[in-house]
């Protein structure tokens, strides 16, 4: 028993990895609007190195079972096979680009963890200066001074007093809000703040650094964005199956994959408002709920609904009239007698 205990805490944490790369879906209301689960591909490192060190530590443990070969043979199993898959990061600068920009881990975080393989950060440094080099540190950027073809032409400010036009702002920008002149890579690797080891949102944090670091800016966004797991585009894969139904197997591609995009943005609060023929009366009813419930029946809820779809919705609904035609009928013979 106490063998089968620690193998599922080992598998827990397997779980428990998978699923945070992947997501849950799970739409949550809070006072900022809804918001989602999703994986993160800054993660997939740091999964990586949770999984071995779980190994290592139940390596150790397994020494002190009184029948333990069993146990220690799975568990050389799995950390040769993880570790196979770790090696193959390198087949691919996504990952280590993924973690360099992420401004609460850096390269600092490599230099600790893989403080005994310089190598591998040698290597990893290498994979993400040759994409700047290569994709980025050259690449034509839009200023803030410059004007698209589609935008009107800047206003000359008016003064309607000389007070007022002695209290003009001045032309140019701040130190702090300048554009790096230079290598924006290499200035970045210095360029720290006290709270950037606090940052959790990366993508929000580079979206703030764009005007100081075009070029940079748009390498992270490009990177961090990517998602670590297939999950979320299945689940959209099946909400599309779903929509096209017997009755409408004459649909559009273009127009289906319009309906899909619309109903993530307006389940993600992007839209505030949705017109009611693009928007399900089902999908209508189970949303105005969403904010009372609580944590634990929403995160039910979502569940029950990624994995059955509107059908899931429509059972429930089909149900509940059921319900409610089987108290008429009782009420109205109750009151006959």
């Amino acid at each position: 028993w106490e063998v089968l205990y620690h193998l599922e805490a080992i598998l827990t944490v397997f779980e428990t990895v998978v699923k945070t790369l992947e997501g849950d879906g799970h739409i949550r209301r809070r006072k900022q609007g809804w918001t989602g689960s999703y994986g993160n591909i800054w993660d997939v490192v740091l999964g990586y190195e949770l999984l071995l060190n779980t190994l290592e530590e139940y390596k150790q443990l397994a020494a002190d079972f009184p029948d333990a070969e069993h146990f220690r043979i799975g568990i050389n199993l799995a950390w040769d096979k993880l570790d196979e898959y770790y090696r193959r990061l390198d087949e691919t600068p996504i990952y280590y680009t993924a973690m360099a920009l992420h401004p609460a881990y850096r390269w600092d975080w490599f230099d600790e963890t893989w403080a005994h393989k310089s190598n591998w950060v040698e290597k990893a440094k290498e994979m993400v200066a040759d994409v700047w080099l290569s994709d980025y540190a050259h690449l034509e950027v839009r200023t803030s001074s410059s004007r698209g073809d589609d935008e009107p032409p800047a206003k000359r400010p008016r003064f309607f007093n000389p007070f007022e036009k002695n209290s003009r702002v001045p032309n140019s920008l701040p130190a702090h809000a300048a554009a790096i002149v230079g290598d924006e890579y290499q200035a970045w690797q210095t360029d720290r703040d006290v709270s950037d080891g606090n940052v959790r949102d990366p993508i929000g944090y580079w979206i703030t650094k764009q005007s100081r670091y075009p070029r940079l800016s748009r390498m992270a966004l490009d990177f961090l964005t990517i998602q670590p797991m297939s999950a979320e585009c299945e689940r959209l894969f099946s909400a599309a199956g779903k929509m096209v139904s017997g009755l409408r197997t004459n649909l559009d591609a273009e127009i289906i994959a319009i309906c899909q995009v619309l109903r993530s943005w307006y389940r993600a609060g992007l839209i505030k408002d949705l017109d009611p023929l693009l928007k399900s009366h089902l999908e209508s009813k189970h949303d105005a709920g969403c904010g009372t419930l609580s944590d634990g029946e929403l995160a039910l809820a979502e569940t029950k609904w990624l994995l059955e779809g509107e059908d899931s919705v429509s059972e429930v609904d089909d149900t509940s009239q059921q319900q409610q035609a089987e108290e008429l009928v009782s009420t109205s013979e109750s009151e006959a007698e």
